[in-house]
């Protein structure tokens, strides 16, 4: 198990080098946190399980509203944005991102890095 987290932080890191992605992590459905990139001042917890809950809502809206498959959830601010997506059946990938980031190559970043850890962690 030691050794996966070390591959899931790696891939963290990873993205960490895209250069508009300040931050990010990867939470379980339930909303426990599997790992992260995150800063000391981030509760991780509590960014855990609002990530699971707002993509699982996602998810379910579009589900109910027979929009196809969900994407992402994208939530703006002055400061930033956070972007939210399935990693597979276990997953949620989350990546904060500065105010005037490259959102396509964030998304593409994203939906590469997604697909790894769904791999990884049994789709």
């Amino acid at each position: 198990m030691a050794e996966k987290r070390q591959e899931l932080e790696a891939i963290l890191a990873e993205l960490r080098r895209v250069g508009d992605i300040e931050a990010s992590a990867i939470v379980r459905r339930d909303g426990l946190m599997v790992a992260s990139d995150m800063p000391n001042y981030v509760d991780g917890r509590t960014i855990a399980a609002m990530t699971a809950t707002l993509v699982g809502t996602g998810e379910s809206s579009v589900s109910e509203l027979k929009l196809g498959e969900f994407g992402q959830a994208i939530i703006e601010s002055a400061e930033g944005k956070l972007v939210a997506m399935g990693a597979g059946s276990q997953a949620v990938l989350a990546c904060i991102v500065g105010k005037d980031a490259n959102l396509g190559l964030v998304l593409v970043s994203m939906e590469k890095s997604a697909k790894v850890i769904a791999g990884m962690l049994g789709a």
